[in-house]
């Protein structure tokens, strides 16, 4: 019977962490998507490149936005579709462009020293920073961002792709099915003296430092046939348990045997 207690415990722990569902930091939507073929970033949101995508729609001063988000193996890639009367790109005058802010950590807590920050703007302006020990935004010094913005009709076009783990200390490090929050802002510069600010979630402020209300991204689990960090659906964590369990059961099998003998 001494063996029973740790055998129960284990069982109980492998339970925990396969029919719990992940926990949540933040109050806004979720976006999950997986992709096997990664869109082009030629600032063309091409509706066959992007179907995978999770999406949404809403409004801003401007028009209609729609947002896109999905991965692949390595990269996170975000679109937006933004209704605009124009495209402003006059470098140090005013710039169309879109941030995305990221809740790291994913616990809703202040957007602080060490989050990082993406953008893509007009003329192909491309930003990858982080927020520095005064709290304000510091341009990172390994580049990890790519994108293109373009305008088709009456819309601007953003597209963007971060890794999803680029190795630097200063950019998101996400695992296949983890969640970070993210804040999308909307800078529609229309003239320098006419710039609107817009952010999605809805009500939540470009200067606000609280992340309780930024939306989510989970990193979707690849669906296709290659490898990855998992093995039948199941993240490595989860697979060492499984191990642990297994031997148990044998030590177990052996000691009952033994005494039986």
């Amino acid at each position: 019977m001494k063996y029973t207690q740790p055998l129960i415990l284990s069982i109980l722990l492998l339970a925990s962490i396969l029919l719990i569902p992940g926990i949540k930091a933040h109050d806004g939507t979720e976006f999950e998507a997986y992709t096997s073929t990664s869109p082009t970033m030629d600032g063309v949101i091409n509706d066959d490149e992007w179907a995978d995508a999770s999406t949404t729609t809403f409004s801003i001063p401007e028009g209609e936005v729609t947002l896109y988000v999905m991965n692949d193996r390595r990269s996170l890639f975000i679109a937006a579709k933004v209704a605009d009367n124009t495209l402003d790109e006059v470098v140090n005058v005013g710039l169309d462009i879109l941030t995305i802010d990221f809740d790291v950590r994913h616990d809703g807590g202040e957007f602080t020293v060490g989050e990082d920050t993406i953008s893509i703007g007009a003329r192909n302006r491309i930003g990858d920073g982080f927020v520095g020990p005064g709290l304000d935004i510091l341009d990172d010094s390994q580049i990890d961002v790519d994108g293109m913005v373009g305008r088709i009709g009456n819309f601007n076009h953003f597209e963007i792709v971060h890794p999803i783990d680029s190795g630097d200390a200063n950019d998101i490090a996400a695992a296949y099915g983890q969640t970070i929050g993210a804040r999308f802002i909307f800078f529609d510069q229309s003239g320098h003296d006419n710039a609107v600010i817009s952010v999605f979630p809805l009500g939540v402020g470009a200067d606000d430092s609280s992340q309780a209300n930024w939306a989510d991204i989970t990193i979707a689990t690849p669906t296709d046939d290659g490898s990855s960090g998992s093995s039948g659906g199941l993240p490595i964590t989860e697979i060492g348990i499984i191990v642990v369990l297994l031997g148990w059961a044998a030590y177990f099998g052996s000691v009952i045997r033994k005494r039986r003998s």
